[in-house]
């Protein structure tokens, strides 16, 4: 997936993210709100009824305009977490009028790539499915998720900026790597009678 945002968008520090995604509708803000409680944040939605939403795309509130790529149906791109994915995992369970995934998302500014980091994507071509009735659903699960998290990241994001950074392989566990490694490294006194010692380098040139 691949976004081309605008020359003027503050995407790497944003001062409004909350407020940007208010703007568009109360029901998005309150949704930006709570996903940024669990660490992720809402980026972009379509549907093939109004123009994109969402704080890659805040110029639509000023000129509003249809994506000329003809996309049909709707589209949700939040900014990966755990937290998010067991939300969206758990709605998608409940019925089978949309689909959720993870995918690598792109953002683009004047043909330079500025950032690539994992999204969470929930989409639908389904003629049933009613944008309205998912973003309330969408808003009570978040609301039954978020009674534990912190509640004071949304308040500091809109104070003082909001700095996106990825991390390439935020979802790896440090504990898992650490296992992988030795399970690698892992030598039998038969292996290395067969192949030898580890070789050193060579201190001749120095």
């Amino acid at each position: 997936m691949d976004f081309d945002i605008e020359t003027w968008v503050p995407y790497r520090c944003d001062f409004n993210p909350i407020t940007t995604n208010s703007l568009f509708s109360d029901s998005l803000g309150r949704i930006a709100e709570m996903a940024m409680r669990l660490g992720s944040e809402l980026l972009y939605m379509w549907n093939d009824e109004d123009c994109p939403v969402g704080t890659l795309v805040p110029e639509n509130l000023i000129r509003p305009h249809f994506s000329p790529d003809g996309h049909k149906g709707f589209s949700i791109v939040f900014s990966y977490s755990k937290g998010m994915e067991k939300v969206l995992h758990g709605m998608e369970g409940a019925g089978e009028l949309f689909g959720a995934g993870i995918t690598l998302c792109g953002i683009w500014k004047s043909s330079l790539l500025l950032d690539e980091c994992k999204v969470l994507v929930a989409a639908s071509t389904n003629p049933l499915f009613d944008c309205g009735e998912f973003l309330i659903a969408l808003t009570l699960a978040l609301d039954a998720s978020t009674r534990q998290a912190a509640g004071n990241v949304p308040y500091f994001a809109e104070k003082f900026g909001f700095r996106r950074c990825s991390i390439p392989y935020e979802t790896d566990d440090i504990t898992e790597l650490l296992i992988s490694s030795l399970l690698t490294d892992f030598e039998l006194d038969e292996t290395r009678r067969l192949i030898g010692p580890q070789r050193e380098l060579s201190l001749d040139n120095y």
